[in-house]
């Protein structure tokens, strides 16, 4: 209901020959891949200020060390979300492709992603890879270079001449199982200062994503917290966040997940449990950030939970689900900023 439907990867995939890019080397063993492992101003590709000059570039992948002759003039991305980041950082311009992924784009960034050539729903395959003949490939979940369900996996983009980087936080083969919060951002911006030669800039982002938070912290800090849930449905399967990601955006916020005691970072469960947990406050996932997605999240609610406290008060936030579980983006910044003003409207209003 409130998760677009994903349709079935490309299970199309051969090697082909890639000329004429970067060079991307993968030192050391492969690590097995079934291991388990709001940012300012919208900045383009000439302000941000180029560092260095030719010279072997290396940064770190999910145990890997992968390195690049020079800065990669042609990005593609599995998640509209990653754009968020490369944008604050001001190579947003690089990006020439994408697959459609989970996350809906930042309204800023709609126009121009819609633009890019598509590389499926989710999985790119090799033949639309070497089409958008990339130099690097970033995506947020380290299964869709995995080499299965149609996915390349990196060796094969190794050998295409494409580099790989898997944002912190993706690295888990079982996301159900991951646990990384918002700190795996700041190793996200350092590599990818490293990568497009924009150190500097990267540091600058750095800074503004923890004032931003820390002045939530303190606005928040004496203030009780209440009793959250956060919702997502997916095929008709009501879930809700446990930990990860999404946890930690909602503990930033100043409040407390009264599902916190469940394993991983989103468990199943019944509107039974729902209704048990009683939560003051109902934060729910709209995985399409449009007016229809959230009315259709805020109806299902009223129908189903009349008698939970948060429906009864009035307490429910239709968010943008790139805000609370987008990895390797800015976005769960503003997250933390919108879920503290909505559980915290008098403290965190601006003076």
């Amino acid at each position: 209901m409130f998760q677009p439907h994903l349709d079935a990867p490309s299970s199309s995939r051969g090697p082909r020959d890639a000329r004429n890019r970067p060079r991307a080397v993968i030192v050391g063993a492969l690590v097995a891949l079934t291991a388990a492992g709001a940012s300012g101003c919208s900045r383009t590709g000439t302000d941000a200020r180029q560092e260095g000059g030719a010279g072997r570039i290396t940064f770190e992948s999910c145990g890997q060390s992968v390195e690049l002759d020079r800065v990669p003039q042609r990005v593609v991305i599995t998640t509209d979300a990653i754009a968020d980041t490369l944008d604050g950082l001001g190579v947003a311009d690089r990006i020439v492709a994408k697959t459609r992924g989970e996350s809906a784009p930042a309204p800023e960034l709609k126009a121009r992603l819609a633009a890019l050539p598509s590389l499926g729903s989710r999985n790119p395959s090799i033949e639309a890879l070497v089409a958008a003949k990339p130099e690097l490939l970033i995506t947020d979940q380290v299964e869709k270079v995995s080499g299965k369900a149609g996915s390349p996996s990196i060796a094969e983009l190794k050998k295409l001449g494409i580099a790989t980087y898997v944002v912190g936080g993706g690295c888990a083969a079982d996301l159900r199982s991951d646990t990384s919060g918002l700190d795996a951002l700041d190793g996200d911006l350092r590599q990818l200062g490293t990568i497009f030669g924009v150190r500097a800039r990267a540091q600058e982002l750095t800074d503004e994503l923890h004032g931003s938070l820390d002045d939530i912290r303190k606005k928040t800090a004496q203030a009780p917290k209440p009793k959250v849930a956060e919702l997502s449905q997916v095929a008709g399967q009501l879930y809700v966040t446990s930990g990860g990601l999404s946890h930690d955006v909602l503990t930033r916020a100043g409040g407390t997940n009264v599902f916190a005691d469940l394993p991983g970072q989103f468990a199943p469960v019944s509107p039974e449990q729902i209704v048990a947990r009683n939560p003051q406050a109902i934060v729910i996932d709209n995985f399409t950030a449009t007016t229809d997605g959230r009315n259709e999240a805020l109806a299902y609610l009223n129908k189903t939970f009349p008698t939970v406290e948060a429906i009864k008060k009035k307490r429910i936030l239709a968010i943008d689900a790139a805000k609370t579980g987008a990895r390797g983006s800015t976005r769960p910044v503003q997250g933390v900023t919108e879920i503290a003003g909505f559980l915290h409207p008098g403290t965190t209003r601006s003076q």
